[in-house]
């Protein structure tokens, strides 16, 4: 993402694929288009819309150890997203 923007003069709009095999839903969409508006990083990921546990963690790597965190005390099957800020919110 960080090329896309240092080179959208050179490339125009360039919207990189969703990860995980499947199509960026709604909700993702608009994450990612506030994301692309800010100096902050936004970033979401629907995983499961029945889940019971939902984060949204300031980054600098905190919102990988607690979602890691979240499916070693066995809640992953609960996990329902990941999502994080940082930056400049």
């Amino acid at each position: 993402e960080t090329a896309g923007y240092l080179c959208h003069d050179l490339w125009g709009p360039l919207r990189f694929p969703v990860g995980f095999g499947r199509p960026e839903l709604p909700e993702e969409r608009l994450v990612h288009d506030l994301d692309a508006r800010t100096g902050a990083s936004l970033k979401f990921t629907l995983l499961n819309r029945q889940g019971r546990v939902w984060t949204l963690i300031a980054g600098g790597g905190a919102s990988v150890v607690y979602t890691d965190t979240i499916c070693e005390y066995g809640f992953a099957k609960e996990l329902a997203n990941y999502g994080e800020y940082s930056g400049d919110p």
